[in-house]
């Protein structure tokens, strides 16, 4: 291929890739709005408005609790034939109030990892802070939140309490329910309860109990329901309920939520599936119910996760000697997106489980209950912990990389070596640099042969040029007279390019665990520069109008990094080091070889430029390892060779130019 056409086809591939990432980036509107997200318009699990399901059965607070019904939720009228003798279920709604369990002061002053807040309102959990991350605001830190409230829906609201023999669903996400605050136990946890109490004709029906607690050093939040029948019949009855929903998202390029399910299988190991929120809403339509595709894989707990954070709701079994959660009949993934416009920057994730329907006697109860892990998607973490590893919670840490799951083991195996070596360095960074040398290390001897072989396929190229004339019209011959050539001079073109191919699944594997493991998040190699390793390196930030100029403001971003810079110079050093294949008979290779000298630092600088600083500085030191091991190899081949050409001519010259053979001795002659 000549350099045209070569340059054609580069430049092709790059506009093809700007047109895509371009569209893919929202900055044109969708000519209609997506498919309508259930929480935005109130529907219900069928996809149909509550008076389309059933006109006479879905009660709003207003009607209800003779509260108006909030303006984003359509009134339901009284229907004309509406048989008035039927029950009407009401209840008396409190003050709203808000709670708070845990704390985020330091950890010297406060034993508590979680902050969370609950309010009265479906007696929910409205907001969840990390005391241990913050948020990475470098003019202000604080505390991370994990999640927050979404178009006036909590974590962990009870949705609706269904009651089937009546055709009626209550709206308890809508109420204000009762609480008497919070109760510090001697153990050390908070706890707090809230109570509802459901009336049916004005005489109490169904009461109603929601208990939260947090222990110390925790990150796992216990949560109990008790339905209680007060009235004088027997009852049956399900709760529709929300897990977590609205967790912040992380990554400012790429929307990354996801949420994940995890099945135990028929060998009593953890599957889990996947689907991320643009998925969700662009191909569900805002609505997906979560099953395996294995009828026969139970349920163990389902999660929404963003970059480095998750929040796993788990039905704790009836049944103790049981990992799955048979009582929970419907688990769904819902998308709330306000605007009705895929990909506007304001959609948010949740997931809602819905209990199976039980009949309670007069004056009985049943008890549901839940664990709601929210913290960090830490492998440590998820290991040590003997129910998070039975359960296998370590499955929501996402590589985001190529290959599908291909390299997650190595990346598991990345980030073990490094947090091993981090416990003696006490810096990522030069644990990336020692990892550098390690691999380099481990690899000198193939880059060794990768460089003699270069080399002498260098001192060929004329030989093969003329090959390549002579046998233009029959490639099978040249490709025979090619290989023979290289055989008998010991070249082999294939180890040229052995060692890149060696050092791409680490890659690969490295970008994965940087970019996934939470131990690079707020990670510092320098003081003043590479402050976090899981993000660019930010030598110093733009003004805000500098994002807005096309094209240029969305590849520089927000700040200018140096490393990516200082990489594509190495690279190009490297390139200039290794030894060239073109022979100098042929202008048109030359340039060829000429022109990727040029465009592989610069296609690098445009893919690295803001990825993350830890993954450059890892790259960075393997090219500055590899241009300074190239040099050493290069000149002890020189000597090698020097000295190899003056024992020649020494020995040519003593023996006046010939090398005259040894005459055999004559065989022994036995008389």
């Amino acid at each position: 291929m000549d350099v045209k056409k070569l340059a054609i086809l580069f430049v092709s591939a790059y506009l093809i890739i700007c047109t895509i990432l371009i569209f893919n980036s929202g900055i044109f509107p969708a000519s209609a709005p997506s498919a309508s997200c259930e929480a935005r318009e109130g529907t219900s699990r069928g996809g149909r408005s509550g008076q389309q399901d059933n006109p006479q059965g879905i009660l709003t607070l207003a009607a209800e609790v003779n509260l108006p019904a909030p303006k984003s939720l359509p009134q339901i009228a009284p229907l004309p034939d509406r048989d008035t003798s039927a029950p009407q279920i009401t209840a008396a709604s409190a003050e709203g109030k808000t709670f708070t369990l845990g704390s985020v002061l330091p950890a010297k002053e406060n034993p508590y990892k979680l902050e969370i807040t609950l309010t009265t309102k479906g007696a929910a959990v409205s907001s969840a802070r990390l005391r241990d991350y913050d948020n990475r605001d470098r003019k202000n830190p604080q505390p991370f939140k994990v999640f927050s409230i979404v178009e006036s829906v909590n974590t962990m609201a009870s949705k609706k309490l269904l009651l089937p023999d009546l055709g009626k669903a209550f709206p308890l996400d809508r109420l204000n329910w009762q609480s008497d605050g919070v109760t510090q136990n001697s153990d050390g946890s908070q706890t707090i309860s809230f109570y509802a109490i459901i009336l049916k004709d004005n005489g109490e029906f169904v009461k109603l109990t929601k208990t939260y607690t947090l222990r110390p050093e925790d990150y796992l939040l216990d949560c109990s329901i008790t339905i209680a029948n007060v009235s004088n019949a027997e009852i049956k009855t399900a709760l529709d309920m929300l897990g977590p929903v609205g967790i912040s998202k992380e990554n400012e390029r790429i929307d990354t939520r996801t949420v994940t399910t995890g099945f135990l299988n028929s060998q009593g190991t953890v599957e889990v599936t996947k689907m991320n929120i643009k998925k969700l809403e662009k191909d569900f339509g805002g609505k997906a119910q979560l099953f395996h595709k294995n009828a026969e894989y139970k349920f163990l707990w389902t999660s929404v996760s963003s970059k480095y954070f998750t929040a796993i709701i788990r039905p704790i079994p009836q049944d103790q000697n049981n990992l799955s959660a048979e009582w929970i009949a419907e688990k769904s993934a819902i998308c709330y997106d306000p605007d009705g416009i895929v990909n506007s920057n304001d959609e948010d994730i949740g997931v809602e489980l819905q209990t199976e329907t039980i009949s309670i006697a007069p004056a009985a109860q049943y008890t549901c209950g839940f664990q709601l892990y929210v913290g960090p998607k830490d492998r440590h973490l998820f290991v040590a912990n003997p129910l998070y590893n039975k359960l296998g919670f370590i499955n929501v840490i996402d590589f985001q990389a190529c290959f599908g799951n291909t390299f997650n083991r190595l990346s598991f195996l990345i980030l073990s070596a490094m947090n091993w070596l981090y416990q003696y360095v006490h810096n990522y960074g030069v644990v990336i640099i020692i990892f550098v040398f390690i691999v380099r290390l481990i690899l000198h001897p193939i880059t060794k042969k990768s460089q003699v072989s270069m080399m002498k396929m260098s001192k060929l190229a004329p030989k093969a040029e003329e090959i390549k004339q002579k046998y233009a019209d029959n490639k099978a011959e040249m490709n025979k007279q090619m290989m023979t050539l290289y055989k008998e001079h010991g070249a082999a073109p294939v180890m040229g390019c052995l060692p890149m191919l060696l050092q791409m699944p680490i890659w690969i594997a490295l970008y994965s665990a940087i970019y996934a493991g939470i131990e690079f998040r707020g990670a510092e190699f320098l003081p003043f520069w590479i402050t976090d390793l899981s993000s660019v390196d930010a030598l110093f930030y733009f003004p805000a109008a500098a994002e807005k100029i096309p094209f240029i403001g969305s590849f520089l971003g927000t700040s200018f990094n140096l490393l990516p810079i200082l990489l594509g110079v190495a690279m190009f050093a490297q390139q200039k080091l290794m030894p060239s294949s073109a022979p100098s008979t042929n202008p048109q290779a030359a340039q060829q070889q000429k022109m990727m000298l040029w465009m592989m630092p610069v296609m690098m600088l445009v893919f690295l430029y803001r990825a993350p600083s830890g993954l450059n500085l890892y790259i960075m030191s393997s090219t500055v390892a590899g241009v300074v091991e190239q040099y050493v190899i290069k000149k002890h081949i020189q000597e090698k060779e020097a000295l190899e050409q003056t024992c020649l001519v020494s020995t040519t010259s003593k023996l006046g130019g010939k090398l005259k053979k040894k005459k055999p001795k004559p065989p022994i002659k036995f008389s």
